[in-house]
């Protein structure tokens, strides 16, 4: 595809800043260590892979309790649907959907699909880091990484204790000014004998609904949070540790049911429950280069409760409707290392549960121009949703991956194998035409290699092909919502993604201990066999089944960032575009748009003052007007944001940090949970404070 001439003039322009520098201290995601990603431990700019880490201070700067508004400084990564707390869903790469980026908490699948609804809410101050590779890293990870992969890692007490220290806490409060949110964290750790580390944390918010940039307020959008977090870590000798974590994040309030996209539907009564449970054991011996062993075991509970809804929602939620995922996750991973070779192998098992239940009085009588029950039975009931099918799936896969390292050159090469197998309920057996088990089994190969090149100490190039798949939901599979028969036969879904990219590392170049960073990519993925959702009652009208895999595309972007920084000041330019098109030759709508960022601060002995421009390009979106009953063409118009920080370290106990969103309280729509349509105006003006107390 013909790529813009802003992104090329941006990368050639930039070429000769491969002079400038860059500091160890500075607030960026390059040069940062990832072992998650990757799962052998290297700088994220060795790897031939696009990976960015977020850690404490990246994530905390934001001041918020959301990780999606930590993102600007990674490319062509962001949060979509929104403001509203429980609307946001990852979007990298123009793939958004739930399915298509993998997301783990401390090694555990965390998933959550429900229409009009985000996908995670656990709260962003329990986060020590995150890691974002972009792309698919099926290999490693597993199908429905087709966009890429989010992997949270949780805070320990190591995160908190000083060196004289082996018991400790910290407070902190916090105020926002837009939302009159008011925030209090407390972290209680420890280590009680030398082996044993130990944390708690607890983080609560309570806010007003938000004020819009367009001075309007977004109904039913407060936040009402309460999170939790208990993790203990023993080390069972000099290189082995059993560590155990929990984790909570609770919402329960009357809420607006369409979080995602502009638009009020209606009000309801909504309790979010989002839970993880981790197990995980580690043996790394220095002298055995033979064992360097990950196994974890890992239970998430995602669970929405709905009640109480407004009179135009009744019907539809009915007295009470429940959305469930519960999933456990075993991976067992271990790398020997020989000769010039880093063999990673492992075996990975998931079995998800989905839930979809509706309590209800039934409806008598029914009337289609209104769409609303007129009159009701006596006696409510409890059945399974048709458009929120319940089920299982049960995943199994073997993988291995061989690095190999021969003079300036790294070759890596990987195969995986995954198995899946999708159960219905027996309700939904019972209401099938025909009798049948519907139980349905999909399994694959893909491969994976990249080869890296240090051409020079300061430069290095690197070349990857990935292919990804992911399997055909639950939902996709058993779908009858509007009396459509469900598919049985859908396949799975596959890509290729083709990178191209290189590298850059100067230190000491204007004065001591400054450094330079930077990393060039451009990539190439292309979709076959994609899962379409049919509803026209025209192409495709009932009892058809409404999944099938009719549809394909392609995208290609590229992806520049830039980082420079000494001991007094920093500068981070990223610049990101994507564009593509589907199976019809027409453009993917749903793609971001162009997206130049530029961050820069000062460093004191005890303080530092950022400031971050982001500009966001004017986009072509595909909308239905209600009134001619055709889609049609509009302009998503384009913004600049500016955002202002800074932290102040009073004393050792003592820390200050300000931050200030949409300084100029500008005027901006962000983009829609779905389909990437143009969604609510974006938050105002808001000014957030936040003092804690370190004992």
């Amino acid at each position: 595809m013909l790529r813009s001439k802003l992104a090329i003039c941006i990368s050639l322009s930039l070429l000769p800043a491969l002079q400038n520098v860059y500091a160890s201290s500075a607030i960026t995601t390059l040069d940062k260590t990832t072992v998650t990603a990757t799962r052998t431990e290297k700088s994220t700019l060795s790897t031939s892979q696009a990976v960015n880490v977020l850690e404490i201070n990246d994530i905390e700067r934001k001041l918020s309790g959301s990780i999606f508004d930590s993102l600007d400084l990674i490319p062509n990564t962001s949060g979509v649907g929104g403001p509203f707390a429980n609307g946001y869903k990852f979007d990298i790469r123009g793939f958004s959907d739930a399915e298509d980026v993998m997301v783990t908490l401390n090694g555990a699948v965390q998933t959550f699909e429900k229409y009009r609804m985000g996908s995670v809410f656990i709260d962003a101050d329990l986060y020590r880091s995150v890691s974002i590779k972009r792309g698919p890293s099926t290999v490693l990870h597993g199908g429905g990484a087709l966009g890429g992969l989010v992997q949270f890692e949780l805070k320990d007490a190591n995160d908190f204790l000083r060196d004289d220290q082996t018991v400790g806490a910290k407070v902190k409060l916090g105020h926002h000014s837009n939302n009159n949110q008011k925030n209090a964290a407390v972290f209680a750790y420890g280590t009680p004998t030398e082996q044993l580390d130990l944390l708690f944390a607890y983080v609560t918010r309570d806010s007003d609904d938000f004020k819009l940039s367009n001075d309007e307020t977004l109904a039913d959008s407060a936040i009402k949070s309460d999170s939790w977090l208990a993790k203990a870590t023993y080390d069972l000798s000099d290189f082995q540790a059993l560590s155990f974590n929990a984790s909570q994040t609770q919402d329960a309030q009357r809420a607006e049911f369409n979080t995602t996209d502009k638009g009020a539907w209606g009000t309801v009564y909504r309790d979010v429950n989002q839970t993880t449970y981790n197990l995980e054991y580690t043996q790394h011996d220095a002298n055995n280069p033979w064992i360097d062993l990950s196994i974890k075991l890992g239970q998430s509970q995602s669970h929405v409760t709905e009640s109480d809804a407004s009179p135009a929602l009744a019907d539809f939620i009915g007295v009470e409707s429940d959305y469930q995922y519960n999933i456990n996750t075993l991976d067992v991973s271990n790398t020997s290392r020989f000769s010039n070779h880093a063999l990673t192998y492992g075996a990975q098992y998931s079995s998800q549960e989905r839930v979809g239940n509706k309590t209800a009085f039934p409806c008598l009588n029914f009337n289609r121009q209104t769409y609303q029950c007129e009159q009701y039975g006596d006696t409510a009931s409890t059945s399974q949703i048709s458009s929120q099918p319940a089920g299982e799936q049960n995943r199994f896969a073997l993988y291995i991956q061989d690095e190999y390292y021969w003079q300036a050159f790294t070759l890596t090469a990987g195969l995986r194998y995954e198995k899946y197998q999708s159960t219905p309920t027996a309700e939904f057996l019972a209401k099938l035409p025909t009798p049948s088990t519907g139980e349905v089994d999909h399994d694959h190969v893909v491969p994976a290699v990249s080869i890296n090149y240090q051409a020079t100490d300061n430069i290095n190039v690197f070349y990857s092909y990935q292919e990804g798949f992911r399997a055909p939901l639950i939902d996709e599979l058993y779908d009858r919502y509007g009396g459509r028969l469900p598919n049985f036969n859908l396949d799975i879904e596959t890509s290729n993604s083709h990178e191209l990219g290189a590298t850059a590392s100067f230190d000491d170049v204007l004065i001591n201990n400054d450094s330079l960073r930077a990393r060039l990519v451009y990539f190439d993925t292309s979709v076959d066999d994609e899962i379409l959702s049919q509803t026209s009652s025209v192409t495709n009208p009932a009892p058809a089944p409404r999944y099938n895999n009719a549809g394909s595309n392609d995208r290609d972007g590229y992806e520049f960032e830039l980082s420079y920084a000494n001991r007094f000041m920093y500068s981070n330019i990223v610049y990101s575009e994507v564009a593509g098109q589907d199976h019809n030759h027409e453009p993917l709508w749903q793609l971001p748009a162009d997206n130049l960022v530029f961050d820069t601060g000062l460093l004191f002995d005890d303080a530092s003052v950022g400031m971050t421009f982001k500009h966001v390009q004017n986009r072509d979106v595909q909308t239905f007007n209600m009134h001619t009953r055709q889609t049609e063409q509009v302009q998503h118009a384009g913004y600049s944001l500016i955002n202002a920080y800074a932290n102040w370290q009073v004393n050792q106990q003592i820390n200050v940090k300000l931050a200030l969103d949409n300084l100029l309280d500008t005027e901006y729509q962000v983009v829609a949970g779905t389909g990437g349509a143009i969604g609510n105006y974006g938050v105002g003006r808001n000014a957030k404070v936040q003092i804690s107390y370190q004992f």
